[in-house]
């Protein structure tokens, strides 16, 4: 029993180290309950640690939110495109070139990748 534990926790630990906690999934971007957008993966910056790099596509022009400070006040949340139930309401932005934008903070917690095993 302990031996199929252990190998049930390295294949979790193998998948959450080749979707990078899920972020290689990409996000829905969502206000008050409505999919207004996506985060398709770029990158991990690994010059700037813990920001991850996102191309953005809005649903339409009128969705569209520009500024770190923009995301915080329209209270945008992140839903994670293949863990549905993993949403995140706290994270940080911070703007790139043309439809980029960095992310930090918004992850799927190994425990729920756990519980697919």
């Amino acid at each position: 029993m302990e031996k199929k534990l252990d190998e049930m926790n390295m294949r979790t630990s193998q998948a959450a180290k080749e979707s990078d906690f899920g972020r290689r999934f990409g996000w829905f971007i969502e206000r008050s309950g409505a999919r207004i957008g996506e985060l398709d993966y770029i990158r991990w910056d690994s010059l700037s640690q813990f920001w991850h790099e996102y191309r953005v596509a809005w649903r339409s022009p009128e969705d569209q939110v520009i500024g770190s400070i923009a995301w915080i006040e329209a209270g945008l949340v992140l839903r994670n495109r293949r863990y549905m139930d993993v949403m995140v309401d706290s994270f940080l932005t911070a703007p790139r070139d043309g439809d980029v934008i960095a992310v930090r903070s918004a992850f799927v917690p190994e425990e729920r990748m756990r519980r697919d095993e």
